[in-house]
């Protein structure tokens, strides 16, 4: 491939990520519509799910196009050396997106709480755009990525903690282990909101 046609290509894959990271930010506007207006706890935590879904896709995107811009030039690399390489970009995102959740913020909090961090989020995912517009170094990227990724988990841990004491979990007289079984199958439910 010429360098221009790489270039081209290189472009056309950022203004598609850049688009996706703006529906993104339009599923986070929405989200945060719903808890304002004080949506059913399940449509809000289908919302996280599809908007976490979102954000995995857009991060195999970003992944993709980080091996594809910040990998050493192939013009002397073995087949082996550019799959190693291309799998340790990878494991490094990875390794930033698996940090522990920040307590302060799952706690199960009131609404303002939650909308706070969709809108950090929502900055999150503009400051990813303007990075990759910029043609900002790979890692920073997927530092900002794994920042995203790990806020999204939060927010999706507080709702689900909040939905839990609201409305998830009937306010009866369970016995203990009925009570146990119940939160267990709604944390199978909804497992992956959460990181």
């Amino acid at each position: 491939m010429s360098d221009s046609s790489h270039t081209i290509a290189i472009e056309s894959e950022q203004r598609r990520i850049v688009n996706r990271l703006k529906r993104l930010e339009g599923q986070v506007r929405g989200l945060q519509t719903m808890i304002q207006s004080g949506k059913e706890c399940e449509p809000v935590l289908t919302q996280i799910l599809a908007a976490k879904s979102a954000l995995t896709q857009v991060g195999m995107h970003i992944i993709g196009y980080s091996m594809k811009t910040c990998l050493a030039d192939g013009t002397h690399q073995s087949h082996e050396d550019l799959i190693r390489e291309a799998f340790e970009v990878f494991i490094r995102y990875r390794n930033l997106s698996t940090s522990s959740p920040d307590p302060s913020k799952i706690a199960p909090g009131d609404s303002a709480e939650m909308l706070t961090h969709l809108h950090g989020l929502e900055g999150e995912l503009r400051a990813i755009q303007i990075l990759i517009e910029d043609g900002t170094r790979c890692d920073d990227i997927l530092r900002e990525l794994s920042r995203a990724t790990a806020t999204l988990g939060d927010v999706g841990l507080a709702v689900l903690g909040h939905s839990m004491q609201g409305c998830l979990i009937e306010d009866t007289s369970q016995s203990r282990d009925d009570l146990i079984d119940e939160a267990i199958a709604v944390f199978l439910k909804y497992a992956n909101c959460v990181r």
